[in-house]
């Protein structure tokens, strides 16, 4: 049969099988919330392979988004929530090593970007991470231009 499930859904994500990624979804809505060995989300791992389509099917099953699975979606309000919650998120760090910052920066979510910076994020590596994926929008705001 291979994988359970939990682990199969990251392997889906990875493929780009958004049908049989709605399947195991449909079967198990609570997959959209499983980790992987490295402590990653679905979400995120949809995110860093490009496939925006089965971003789109993981979203509607409406994950429980961490901080920075919701920074790398531009998923504002929930950012906000988190921020709210725990103000001293703004400067943690994900599983891989990045602050939500850095996250909304390389996955180019202008708005996100801009909402970290209020709360005074810190902007020192964003800015390579930006210009690596061509978010030239975002790199302007990180170098303090106005967009």
């Amino acid at each position: 049969m291979g994988d359970e499930p939990s682990q199969e859904i990251f392997d889906v994500v990875r493929a780009g099988d958004t049908g049989r990624l709605q399947a195991l979804l449909t079967a198990d809505p609570s997959l959209a919330n499983v980790r992987n060995a490295r402590g990653h989300s679905p979400v995120l791992i949809a995110q860093y392979h490009h496939k925006n389509e089965a971003v789109a099917v993981l979203l509607a099953a409406r994950p429980e988004l961490d901080i920075f699975d919701a920074a790398s979606v531009g998923d504002i309000s929930r950012v906000t929530q988190w921020l709210d919650r725990d103000p001293a998120l703004l400067v943690a760090k994900s599983s891989d090593g990045f602050s939500p910052l850095e996250l909304a920066a390389f996955f180019g979510q202008t708005e996100t970007v801009r909402l970290l910076l209020a709360r005074g994020a810190d902007r020192t590596k964003a800015a390579g991470l930006a210009a690596m994926k061509g978010h030239l929008d975002v790199l302007e705001l990180l170098k303090g231009r106005q967009v």
